[in-house]
């Protein structure tokens, strides 16, 4: 097993982390149903009582709309669904003139730049743009992070994907080949000689031999 060092400011200035592998990580859960049931399903028990809060609170939650069809309950749901996925998961939070919440909006934690000072402190964030805009800038206090795993000095957490990556791609070859074998065992593959050079002749046999096996 190889050995690791943690992501963690070293030196003199600003340090920066953004996670590399959000993309990829993404295609696992989309496209592996096991794993994709197993990160819902612990996302969907984490928030499936909702949550309890005193009058005021919960009339100050229920205003929450996300991306207008949300609520603050999806929208946590999403976040922990998100951070087991990506390592960490995002969201703007978004005050009125009287610096109350108003709303959270989730983010591509793809396009979030962690910015830490030499001593570790995250002194703020920074969003990337999709369509090669100037990255926006957000103090640590305009940011909800929920962080998977987080361990020891570093600024982000840890992705489920990666210890499970090699038995994922091992379970998948298995099945792939196994498919092969009974796909085989069902129609047979037959490799025919003929004496003949006569293009006629040979697509009239595979005709005659593709209709037989049918």
């Amino acid at each position: 097993i190889p050995s690791e060092q943690t992501d963690a400011p070293e030196g003199h200035g600003e340090f920066t982390y953004q996670n590399a592998n959000w993309a990829e990580h993404l295609g696992y859960y989309k496209n592996i149903p096991e794993l994709k049931i197993a990160v819902d399903t612990k996302a969907n028990w984490v928030m499936g009582n909702g949550y309890k809060a005193d009058e005021w609170t919960t009339i100050a939650l229920d205003r929450i709309k996300g991306n207008g069809k949300d609520s603050f309950n999806s929208i946590l749901e999403n976040m922990e669904r998100t951070c087991y996925v990506a390592e960490d998961a995002y969201a703007e939070i978004i005050r009125n003139d009287d610096s109350e919440i108003i709303n959270l909006k989730p983010l591509d934690p793809g396009s979030i730049v962690v910015v830490a000072n030499v001593q570790g402190r995250i002194i703020r964030y920074e969003q990337t743009s999709k369509n090669k805009r100037a990255n926006k800038r957000f103090k640590p206090e305009d940011i909800f992070v929920l962080s998977h795993n987080r361990i020891a000095d570093e600024v982000h957490g840890n992705s489920i994907i990666p210890p499970i990556k090699n038995v994922i791609l091992a379970r998948n070859e298995a099945m792939s080949d196994w498919k092969r074998v009974m796909h085989r065992n069902v129609e047979p593959m037959f490799i025919y000689h003929l004496d003949t050079d006569d293009t006629t002749k040979i697509a009239d046999f595979n005709t005659t031999m593709d209709a037989a096996r049918k």
